[in-house]
């Protein structure tokens, strides 16, 4: 079951949390031929039997991102390169250049800031466009829905002057969800406790809040401010002038042993992978994005609210995902090198979104 044409829609790292929803997605939409890609290829082969076998072709392929060359055969068996491998820190624009290498497009589940200036360096943009090549990243729940849904809200608003947002929950995290979550700091990433205000950063404007009630979350959760890159980005899109930006943590060992790893520096994510599981077995698993929208004075309630809750963080990466590589298919986004947040319809995703069983948004108003 590993013969497939090439000019393939390869998924590296797709027997993974976030690729198998992907590639679930995908293969339920009709996208055609699959190649799932990952160093496992038992756990690949295991996937492929589990799709519908009246679906779309699709095979495996073992593929090692350490080894250019193995990375390089899977590249030249693609049209689109599709990565849901992690940790997305240590990867970079690995995958991203193999894919323009071999005349391919690129979508990235994960691949934020330090991804986007490496493939932008040098003109490495103008590469993309050149070659009439297109780069999506940030195609994840966070970042990804997060700079989408806000800007969904927006739009049903007439002058939006602030914003507070509330991400996060608790959920079991993969390896390399732990390393992205443990190296996701420093100001390329974002600033804790400030806010956006005025057109500018401002430090260490806000405090944590401890038993916060938030209706994306079924028990009150602590919220830690840290105003990510992605927030800042979209603040000045938008031209909202007050952005308040929260880390969500509905359990309590998570959070406490990030603080220690970060006081270590320690890069070793057992921890954290042990943390989250025991939050896990406490509280459930549960995540969510909640979005405040102020029109005019920024006192008082809200004008609009989005809600989003799942049970699973990942599946809501694998619906962005899919939701960019199916747009990329259709021709819909230009040659370059695109932020999803950017190039995908917030309208249309919200849309998509709410009729997605893996999720549950609502937006009110007044």
């Amino acid at each position: 079951m590993n013969n497939t044409s090439t000019s393939a829609i390869g998924v590296i790292g797709g027997y993974g949390a976030v690729g198998s929803a992907a590639v679930r997605r995908l293969h339920q939409a009709g996208a055609s031929p699959l190649l799932i890609a990952g160093r496992d290829p038992g756990k690949a082969d295991a996937l492929l039997d589990a799709l519908p076998a009246d679906g779309p072709p699709a095979a495996t392929m073992a593929v090692d991102l350490d080894d250019p060359d193995s990375l390089d055969r899977f590249a030249a068996r693609c049209r689109l390169v599709v990565n849901c491998a992690g940790p997305s820190y240590r990867i970079l624009d690995t995958v991203a250049e193999a894919a323009l290498r071999h005349g391919a497009d690129y979508v990235d589940a994960a691949g934020d800031d330090p991804a986007h200036r490496l493939l932008c360096a040098d003109g490495g943009a103008g590469q993309w466009a050149t070659a009439g090549r297109t780069a999506v990243l940030s195609a994840g729940a966070l970042p990804g829905l997060s700079g989408l849904l806000p800007r969904a809200l927006t739009a049903r608003t007439r002058r939006a002057t602030r914003l507070d947002a509330y991400l996060g929950g608790v959920a079991p995290l993969t390896p390399a969800a732990a390393g992205d979550v443990l190296l996701a700091r420093g100001p390329e990433h974002g600033t804790s406790a400030a806010a956006w205000q005025d057109g500018g950063v401002r430090e260490r404007a806000l405090p944590p809040r401890r038993d916060v009630r938030l209706d994306a979350f079924p028990r009150p959760v602590s919220v830690f401010p840290f105003l990510s890159t992605e927030a800042v980005r979209l603040a000045r899109d938008t031209g909202i002038g007050h952005v308040r930006w929260y880390t969500v943590f509905g359990g309590e060992r998570l959070a406490g042993e990030l603080a220690m790893a970060w006081a270590m520096n320690s890069t070793d994510t057992t921890g954290l992978v042990a943390a989250a599981a025991e939050d896990v077995r406490h509280y459930g698993a549960w995540y969510g994005q909640e979005f405040h929208l102020w029109e005019g004075a920024t006192d008082g309630p809200p004008a609009a609210k989005l809600v989003l809750r799942s049970a699973d963080s990942y599946e809501l990466s694998g619906f962005l995902t899919a939701t960019a590589v199916l747009r990329l298919l259709h021709g819909s986004i230009a040659p370059g090198v695109h932020f999803a947040a950017d190039v995908l319809d917030p309208a249309q995703v919200a849309q998509a979104l709410a009729a997605d069983p893996a999720a549950d948004l609502t937006i009110t108003q007044g």
